[in-house]
């Protein structure tokens, strides 16, 4: 089985840590994306690096990762993370990876077009964040399902729930 993994709020809790940094530097705003353009950029390149250090990873990864080496899944990780912010990003992104245990096949940076990505890595299953996203990517006929709430699409909160659905629709 292929998987194609998004990174920020599918592997870790990465609005909760920005939203921590933003109530800190803005605290009469709720989102960092209704911030003004500039501001928003402002806010970037002085938290990035900072916000990056304390990501954690979302309930269940490790045992979902666990298992999906053990029945030799192929992981094809596809993040809209580039080096805008920070030169590192790319560096650090993949020393994160490895020093939380979370090997995988290929990986896609910066503003690949996520849907085109995955049908050329022929993924199976698609795991994002986004309702956009998943949109997009299901027009190739990928199934798709979403980290967080969705009304199109099957959602979970953790990758125990993930791990579930995956042993009952694909692994039997």
């Amino acid at each position: 089985m292929i998987l194609g993994i998004d990174i920020d709020d599918t592997i870790t809790n990465t609005s909760e840590v920005v939203q921590k940094y933003l109530k800190e530097e803005y605290p009469c705003y709720d989102e960092s994306h209704l911030l003004p353009r500039k501001e928003y950029k402002r806010f970037l390149k002085k938290y990035i690096k900072k916000m990056r250090n304390d990501y954690g990873l979302k309930e269940g990864i490790q045992e979902a990762w666990a298992y999906f080496q053990e029945h030799h899944f192929k992981i094809i990780i596809i993040t809209a993370r580039n080096k805008k912010y920070d030169r590192d990003n790319l560096k650090n992104t993949i020393a994160f990876l490895k020093q939380n245990g979370l090997f995988y096949d290929k990986i896609y940076f910066k503003k690949v077009k996520k849907g085109k990505t995955a049908y050329k890595e022929r993924v199976d299953l698609f795991i994002d964040d986004k309702e956009s996203v998943l949109d997009e990517v299901s027009t190739y006929g990928i199934n798709c399902i979403c980290m967080g709430n969705s009304k199109k699409y099957q959602s979970f909160c953790n990758w125990h729930q993930v791990l579930r659905y995956i042993k009952e629709e694909y692994h039997g």
